[in-house]
């Protein structure tokens, strides 16, 4: 394998002893995570897929590190890496001087500190704060791992993915019968196993935005270790504030608005919730653009007042060849309003949730994104093509986690859409959707199948049933009950009566 030249480190490799480490720190690893599979799983059939989605975040974290290493030869995860080195040497030599760093401005006084023997944080890093806040996370791990790229990849990938079990988790106590369709979605979609598991922010984003919605759950809907939990969302939302706040702007709302009409979905009647869900949209916004603008400083460049600007000059930026690529597309000019920003909203969304398409991709990372793409597109289409839209809608609005990431999705792909148009970045910046679009999708399918499968029973659907997920009584799939209708000489089939839904 050829050598990587990095600046003030020199020529470097994964050394051999890395590789026997690596294995060693898998065995370690998945004898750990065996052991909790194997107590959890008599109660919680889910954990048959905890081990094996452990597997796919690491051969994801490995496949990327290795790509980025011995074939581009750099990039970020390799410039994040160094950095952190260059960190973990500091600390080595002067453990006083690393913690003012540590915890100090990103600065040239902060930045003299270090020299040609320690070295140098790459500099478009050690100035951008977001991704230096990075570094001061992991080089503690680099420390951990005696400078060692392939098990900083391993540890943070086994790490992260915690908080993406824990994600998946919650929607199956929702919707038991789909946990392996879920696991698809949150574990095993290969666009988030590849850019979500290595040295990158994405990867400490995707499990602090899993995180957030775990903890919301645990703590507004099952009130289950309140104390534990809100330290969750806190520590969370710190993460996704310090490296990537439009995560948040997204999150943030739907939230909200989940809350609000997890209250509302109680209510049967169709006039009521005529009047009450234009208003609880109107609470969510108000109460959302309250809570962003008391942000405002830790949004930086992402807040409401700069939003516009900064979609604009990310846009500009992203369209340059030389630096990111020919992979672009085109949205068409922004003319800095808000009716011409929401004038883009179709071909923006379209282009998050879809593209590359596969004539668009010249390259194999490309090609794998376009696969995945056209199998989103295919599902949507005949899912579509399955409920019709009316009981599309219906489903949506029946359900308020599936309205939290149908909203997620939308929200989110429109703002990643209207600011990227660069594949390359496009494919990375959209996987915190990509589970959540893809469960999306899953539950909005078992739904329609519960009603076509009471509609053949006889029996109308009655989706009000669902609103906190499956009932227990049809967790296995919809079962029917044979009735004898009195003077008819015949039969006819019924929906059993389900129970109360009551979730592990």
């Amino acid at each position: 394998m050829s050598l990587l030249w990095v600046y003030y480190h020199g020529y470097v490799d994964i050394a051999y002893w890395e590789w026997a480490m690596g294995l060693v720190c898998l065995v370690v690893l998945f004898a750990v995570f065996a052991r909790e599979k194997s107590v959890m799983i008599k109660q919680h059939p889910e954990y048959k897929h905890y081990v094996w989605g452990l597997l796919a975040k690491v051969v994801g974290g490995v496949a990327f590190s290795l790509i980025y290493f011995y074939y581009y030869e750099g990039g970020d995860t390799i410039a994040y890496f160094y950095s952190a080195v260059s960190m973990a040497r500091l600390a080595e030599q002067d453990p006083s001087t690393y913690f003012w760093v540590l915890f100090g401005e990103n600065d040239w006084q902060h930045l003299s500190v270090f020299n040609d023997n320690i070295g140098y944080p790459f500099s478009h890093v050690y100035y951008d704060a977001r991704s230096f806040f990075l570094i001061r996370i992991i080089s503690p791990l680099v420390m951990l791992t005696f400078h060692s790229y392939l098990l900083t990849t391993l540890i943070l990938a086994s790490i992260s993915y915690i908080g993406i079990w824990r994600c998946y988790r919650t929607f199956v106590s929702y919707f038991p019968s789909l946990s392996n369709k879920l696991a698809i979605a949150f574990l095993y979609m290969p666009s988030v196993i590849f850019w979500g598991s290595a040295i990158m922010k994405d990867t400490m984003t995707l499990s602090a935005a899993c995180w957030w919605v775990h903890c919301t759950d645990q703590v507004f809907f099952k009130r289950r270790r309140i104390p534990f939990n809100v330290l969750g969302l806190l520590l969370s939302m710190y993460l996704l504030l310090m490296m990537k706040p439009y995560i948040f702007m997204a999150l943030l709302p739907m939230s909200i608005l989940w809350l609000l009409y997890a209250q509302i979905s109680r209510i049967r009647s169709t006039m009521v919730k005529f009047v009450l869900v234009p208003m609880a949209v109107v609470l969510m916004g108000g109460a959302s653009m309250f809570l962003l603008s008391k942000l405002g400083d830790n949004l930086g460049k992402f807040s409401l007042d700069s939003a516009i600007e900064t979609i604009q000059i990310t846009q500009q930026d992203m369209v340059r060849v030389d630096q990111y690529g020919s992979n672009r597309f085109d949205v068409g000019a922004i003319d800095g309003t808000i009716g011409g920003l929401f004038a883009k909203f179709p071909v923006a969304t379209n282009a998050a949730l879809f593209r590359p398409y596969l004539w668009e991709s010249n390259s194999i990372v490309m090609v794998l994104s376009a696969l995945e793409n056209a199998w989103l597109l295919g599902f949507s289409i005949v899912l579509l093509f399955r409920t019709q839209v009316t009981f599309f809608l219906r489903a949506i609005l029946g359900n308020p986690i599936v309205l939290m990431c149908f909203g997620f999705v939308i929200l989110f792909g429109f703002s990643i859409g209207i600011s990227t148009p660069n594949f390359g970045a496009l494919v990375r910046f959209k996987i915190p959707l990509v589970p959540m679009f893809v469960a999306c999708l899953y539950m909005i399918d078992l739904l329609n199948k519960h009603r076509l499968k009471s509609i053949h029973g006889g029996a109308p659907f009655d989706l009000h049933l669902f609103r906190n997920g499956e009932p227990r009584a049809a967790q296995q799939g919809p079962s029917f009950e044979r009735t004898t209708r009195a003077g008819a000489g015949g039969e006819r089939y019924r929906p059993a009566r389900p129970e109360r839904n009551v979730r592990v």
